[in-house]
C-alpha cells in the first residue's frame, strides 16, 4: 500500500541533489520573478484593479511557478529516465502497481512546483507586502501543482525525444501563461476568447487564487481541476502499462 511512497522518496533524493547545485533554485525561480518585478514596477500603480494590481499579480506568477516547476520537474524526469538512463523500466518492473508509481511520480513533481512556488510568493510578500492565501486559493494551488505534475508524467512518457517538451511548451504552457488571467484580468479580451479560455486548467487555478471566499464557485473550479488532475494520472498508469522498452 505504501509504494508509492517509494516511488516519491526517490524522486525527492534526485531532486534534492539537484537542488544542492549552485543556482539550480535560482533558476527554477527567475523567469517568475523577472515577470513579478517588471510588472509590478512597470504598470502596478497604472492599472485599476480592485484590491490592487500587484497582489493581483502575485498571485498569477505564484500559478505560473508552480505550473512551470510542477510540469517541468515530472516531464523531464520521466522523459530522461526512460530515454537515457533507462530507470522507468525497473520501476514498471517492482511490485508495485502502476497506479502508485504514477502517484509517487506526480506527487514528486506537485512537492517541487509547490516548494518553488512558495519561495516565489515568498519573495511577493516580503518586497510588495502581498496578503496572505486564503483556503479557496491553497486549494487552487494544490491542485494546480498536481495537475500539471500528472500533465507531466502523461508529456513525458509520450514525447519521443525530450527536445520535443519545448512544443508542449510552445504550445500548450506559454499560451496558458499568457491568456489564463495571470497577467491581467480576461475581462480585457474579447467574448469569444474568454469563454475559449475559461476552461483552461491554469485559468481555473487563477480564479481560485484570486476568490476572497470559499464559496459555490470555487467548489466547482475546484472540482473540475481535481477530475482533470484524476485524468491525467489515469492516462499517466495507461501509460506505464503500455510502456515497453
Amino acid at each position: 500500500m505504501m509504494g508509492w511512497f517509494v516511488v516519491y522518496y526517490r524522486e525527492l533524493i534526485l531532486m534534492k541533489k539537484k537542488m544542492g547545485k549552485l543556482g539550480y533554485v535560482f533558476s527554477s525561480v527567475m523567469f517568475p520573478v523577472i515577470y513579478l518585478f517588471a510588472f509590478s514596477w512597470g504598470l502596478g500603480s497604472r492599472l485599476e484593479i480592485s484590491g490592487g494590481y500587484i497582489p493581483y499579480l502575485a498571485k498569477g506568477i505564484l500559478g505560473i511557478t508552480v505550473m512551470l516547476n510542477a510540469f517541468q520537474q515530472t516531464s523531464l524526469s520521466v522523459s530522461v529516465g526512460r530515454m537515457y538512463f533507462k530507470t522507468l523500466q525497473t520501476l514498471i518492473l517492482s511490485p508495485i502497481p502502476l497506479i502508485q508509481v504514477a502517484g509517487g511520480l506526480v506527487l514528486a513533481g506537485a512537492t517541487r512546483g509547490l516548494l518553488l512556488g512558495g519561495v516565489v510568493y515568498g519573495i511577493a510578500w516580503l518586497i510588495f507586502a502581498v496578503p496572505g492565501l486564503n483556503g479557496a486559493a491553497l486549494c487552487g494551488v494544490i491542485l494546480a501543482a498536481f495537475f500539471f505534475a500528472a500533465l507531466g508524467l502523461v508529456v513525458g512518457l509520450w514525447v519521443a525525444e525530450p527536445d520535443d517538451l519545448s512544443l508542449v511548451n510552445n504550445f500548450l504552457i506559454t499560451p496558458m501563461i499568457f491568456f489564463g488571467g495571470s497577467f491581467f484580468p480576461e475581462q480585457h479580451f474579447p467574448v469569444f476568447v474568454r469563454e475559449l479560455i475559461a476552461i483552461l486548467p491554469l485559468s481555473l487555478v487563477n480564479s481560485l487564487l484570486r476568490l476572497p471566499v470559499w464559496e459555490e464557485a470555487a467548489l466547482l473550479k475546484a472540482a473540475g481541476l481535481l477530475v482533470f488532475s484524476c485524468l491525467m494520472l489515469w492516462l499517466g498508469a495507461r501509460k506505464l502499462a503500455l510502456y515497453s522498452e
